[in-house]
């Protein structure tokens, strides 16, 4: 398989070297069993340091570690002012509470969004009665028909509403930082977790990778530069992209031994369903939904049910980790 170009596929080296300490015994008579001992740790520690670990995590970035809806949903509340100013306007928004309706609906409608521009599309067709089931359920079942439907109808096109949704977040990020960053929450005991964690660790996301780098230094303390081997990023479409990553992931030096633990973790079902159509990672990756992340109720059901996935807690996934 082959990666994108926007894939670093160098090699991680997870492996660390075990410390020992040798205490010496002032008693001559135990000298030599004292040195024995340390040659014997000397031995045992380079055994250590070169074997396989354990356990390799894959995770998915927004939806399994941190939280980003409502930055997707502030964004999108800019980025829609300026292309539909009319539509959007204060005076619009600020009348019968339908600011605070529109950003819970954009929260229910979350689970099918693949690329950041589609939030704008959602507000706007959500923007007469953001509490219509009806509409909810048609977003949320009928999405792949209803995003290109109301592109045409509009007039709109996918590039020019992404220019525009990437501009807002990046002039975001890099004006008013802290307030950006403030609407990135990871999940409870996550950042704990990856603190403690021993094992290697990779993200495979479809969001850019320097939005990973600075949120995992700022929001999770986490030293990710953009460019590392370990980040995997632009994963678009991620059904096809993620399973290329975890491909070349799984070549790597710290995934060579079968005894070593393969895991994938993930908050969308059809990535995964998609994983576990190829043979030879199904082979080796253990997969899990989150069911913390955007997924529905019926997605976690269906997971439930489908054999090879598993459908994880987020007190199990931190506990999986340290």
């Amino acid at each position: 398989m082959r990666l994108s170009s926007t894939v670093n596929p160098r090699v991680l080296q997870p492996w660390r070297k075990l410390p020992f300490n040798c205490h010496m015994n002032f008693a001559s008579s135990l000298l030599q069993n004292s040195c024995q001992r340390v040659v014997h740790k000397r031995a045992t520690s380079s055994i250590s340091s070169s074997a396989p670990p354990s356990d390799v995590f894959v995770l998915d970035f927004d939806g399994v570690v941190v939280d980003s809806e409502p930055e997707i949903t502030a964004s999108a509340f800019e980025a829609a002012a300026l292309r539909w100013p009319d539509l959007f306007s204060d005076s619009v928004l600020d009348v019968g509470g339908k600011r605070a309706q529109l950003r819970e609906a954009m929260r229910i409608v979350r689970p099918v969004l693949v690329r950041g521009f589609e939030s704008m599309v959602m507000l706007r067709i959500l923007l007469r009665d953001p509490s219509c089931p009806k509409t909810l359920d048609a977003i949320l079942k009928c999405w792949s028909e209803e995003l290109p439907r109301s592109l045409s109808f509009w007039g709109e096109s996918a590039d020019e509403l992404t220019q525009i949704f990437e501009a807002v977040r990046n002039d975001w990020m890099n004006s008013r930082t802290e307030s950006w960053m403030a609407l990135q929450v990871p999940y409870a005991g996550v950042v704990e977790a990856l603190g403690a964690t021993r094992s290697p660790i990779y993200i495979a996301s479809s969001k850019a990778a320097h939005r990973v780098s600075a949120l995992s230094s700022a929001v999770l303390g986490l030293d990710l530069p953009s460019d590392s081997p370990k980040l995997f990023a632009s994963l678009l479409p991620p059904e096809e992209k993620k399973v290329e990553a975890l491909g070349v992931i799984a070549q790597q030096p710290c995934c060579s031994s079968p005894e070593t633990r393969l895991h994938f973790v993930d908050d969308r079902l059809d990535t995964l369903l998609a994983v576990r159509e190829v043979p030879e990672l199904a082979a080796r990756w253990n997969l899990y939904l989150a069911d913390w992340g955007y997924n529905t109720a019926e997605e976690r059901a269906a997971a439930a049910r489908e054999p090879g996935i598993k459908l994880l807690g987020l007190g199990e996934f931190n506990a999986m980790l340290v």
